[in-house]
């Protein structure tokens, strides 16, 4: 266990040799100094160690880097690292971005701002805009909120619940959320760990968001996610030749509401009657998201949704 009295900022590494270094020298940028990296490696077969053992030396009060067993994934990569830090900001870092100088600054000042209305006693969340770009920086979109046609201001409970509009690399949460989020030790009810945390946020605190794209979030054949522009008939064309992929989706989401619900019985009910929405008839799922207002973020989504759903 690391406790600190400064922002942990925790980044998941596998095989990043390519552009980890640039990112770590984003950070070091930041106008914002009080902050701690910590680093764990998910059993990178590159140079991606090593090139976090030269910073480790190169600034060891500020750069540490976490020893221990590869996790299988960024999911939980990222909740082990929750596990091992106490400190009362926590935000996540991905491996191929690079962040803007002013990013943990303004997160935090929103982060204060949420504490000083609801308390440091609720589980508070706070996300940023991204800037897309090709590999080499260059933008491809101002904003991956408009490029994927999401609407950053979908944070309700039941709106998270089977939409995630939050990207997790510009993420910021305090200590209370970070406590509630490792509650569960078997971790596969979770889809991935900025979305979990986003709906116990939700659920239990406040979520806000700032209007400024402040990421560079570089698309390249490595990205595990990646944006995907909802425009391009490419996409939408292979989103209607597999509707066993929306399917399985949803079915994600539905057993993520009900790992919710089994987590937190305090948590709205909304949730539990989503998760056994997968053993009802078509008509009684269309008027469970009628009644409940529950759409997605495009109408491309929502015609999965209502056709698949």
């Amino acid at each position: 266990m690391r406790e600190t009295d400064k922002i942990a900022i925790i980044l998941a590494t596998y095989n990043g040799e390519k552009y980890i270094a640039e990112q770590i020298e984003s950070l070091l940028a930041q106008t914002e100094t009080g902050w701690e990296l910590l680093v764990h490696d998910d059993g990178s077969s590159d140079r991606t160690p090593e090139i976090l053992r030269h910073f480790g030396v190169q600034y060891p009060d500020r750069i540490h880097v976490l020893d221990g067993p590869p996790c299988g994934g960024a999911k939980d990569n990222f909740l082990r690292m929750i596990r091992e830090v106490r400190a009362p900001y926590v935000m996540f870092c991905d491996q191929d971005d690079v962040w803007l100088p002013e990013k943990v600054e303004l997160t935090l000042r929103e982060m204060k701002r949420l504490e000083a209305k609801h308390g440091a006693e609720k589980p508070l969340l706070v996300f940023t805009d991204l800037c897309v770009t090709d590999e080499r920086l260059h933008p491809v979109a101002t904003r991956l909120s408009a490029y994927q046609k999401l609407n950053p201001g979908h944070t309700k409970a039941k709106e998270l619940m089977i939409q995630n509009v939050i990207t997790g690399c510009t993420v910021m949460i305090n200590c209370t959320l970070a406590k509630l989020a490792i509650r569960p030790e078997n971790t596969a009810g979770i889809i991935m760990h900025d979305w979990w945390c986003a709906l116990i946020a939700a659920s239990f605190g406040a979520v806000s968001y700032v209007d400024r794209a402040l990421v560079l979030y570089r698309q390249h054949s490595d990205n595990f996610v990646g944006a995907k522009n909802l425009n391009s008939p490419r996409y939408l064309t292979a989103r209607i030749r597999r509707p066993a992929d929306i399917k399985h989706s949803l079915l994600a989401t539905r057993r993520q509401a009900t790992f919710l619900a089994e987590t937190f019985p305090a948590a709205d009910a909304i949730f539990r009657e989503y998760g056994q929405l997968g053993g009802k008839r078509k008509g009684e799922r269309l008027r469970f998201y009628v009644k409940n207002g529950i759409r997605k973020s495009g109408w491309q989504r929502n015609l999965g949704l209502f056709v698949w759903g």
